[in-house]
């Protein structure tokens, strides 16, 4: 008989819950499933005995053995009892292995241990319990409150972009706030620094957001063709700290435009020499101006952003 173990504080059977006990029984003839006792998480709204009743009339329905008792610790009967198997979350990996060591040293043999993927509620960040209990997601993880973006820079075709690439992938509430934060880079970045200065845009504009985003255009060089391409990077910081990037596609400058960026000058500068049109990054954007108005400078950023998001739609494949 195969003996699973899994424990939890379950203060609501999110879907989460639900597939780190489907697993469970999966894999084990007998499940013992541990539930922290009152008092063991001050946060924990539920009292125990509710959430033993919801986990009970969850599993009856996999027909197989189980015992559902209250632990006051981490560990709960990990350390005094032989079990085939524990199953896990990423974010209680850490304790498994802890047992494993501890069983170690009392001589008892290792229990194999099974992660179950994250669950992601339809805003693309994890579902957990303190999310439902404040109200921003519900048990399948449905957002109920609005999203906050914040976008750090106070241009206002970096803000559209956000707005556009946000509003079309959610179908529920989002305000998109510019901060007006710093870079930290020069103010003509190339490669790297391009990069520096969109995740310092995104760490510096997080506040109480839900996404930070960053964008920041730069020259990159290339070797095999020997020219800079401008590319717009964008770096995405959600609360979790977690950070992912995209580039826009890239586009050549005239050189008489790359010389006068080589004796110090800013491409927003030559840009205005060019095209004779004052604060052109405020409007239309080298891009608008050479492409003759085909590509628009939001559209520009937005598929920075877009790109930026692409490990977060398809969170299965990248995380």
């Amino acid at each position: 008989m195969k003996r699973v173990v899994v424990g939890g504080t379950f203060e609501f059977l999110h879907r989460g819950h639900r597939a780190l006990l489907e697993r469970a029984f999966e894999l084990g003839d007998f499940v013992v499933i541990g539930i922290t006792g009152d008092g063991f998480k001050n946060s924990c709204t539920v009292r125990f005995e509710d959430r033993r009743k919801e986990v009970e009339n969850f599993v009856r329905q996999f027909g197989k053995e189980y015992r559902i008792l209250e632990i006051h610790d981490k560990y709960g009967p990990t350390l005094t009892e032989d079990f085939d198997i524990i199953v896990v979350s990423k974010e209680t990996r850490k304790t498994a292995e802890e047992i494993n060591i501890l069983r170690e040293k009392r001589g008892l043999k290792d229990i194999q241990i099974v992660e179950i993927p994250i669950f992601y509620a339809e805003d693309l960040l994890p579902i957990s319990s303190r999310r439902i209990r404040n109200g921003e997601i519900d048990k399948e993880g449905r957002r109920l409150k609005p999203l906050i973006v914040h976008v750090g820079s106070a241009n206002p075709s970096k803000i559209r972009a956000v707005e556009k690439v946000f509003r079309e992938l959610f179908n529920f509430e989002i305000v998109v706030r510019g901060v007006d934060v710093e870079s930290n880079v020069p103010p003509q970045p190339r490669d790297s620094e391009t990069i520096e200065g969109a995740i310092n845009r995104a760490k510096n504009a997080i506040e109480n957001a839900d996404y930070a985003i960053g964008i920041e255009a730069g020259l990159f060089w290339n070797e095999e063709v020997k020219e800079y391409f401008d590319k717009a990077f964008c770096a995405i910081l959600d609360k979790y700290g977690n950070l992912t990037y995209g580039y826009s596609g890239g586009f050549t400058y005239p050189h008489r435009v790359i010389e006068m960026v080589e004796k110090g000058m800013e491409v927003g500068e030559a840009m205005e020499i060019i095209s004779g049109i004052k604060e052109i990054k405020k409007g239309m954007g080298a891009i608008g101006y050479l492409s003759k108005g085909k590509i628009k400078r939001d559209e520009f950023n937005a598929q920075a952003v877009l790109m930026a998001m692409i490990p977060r739609i398809s969170h299965e494949l990248y995380f």
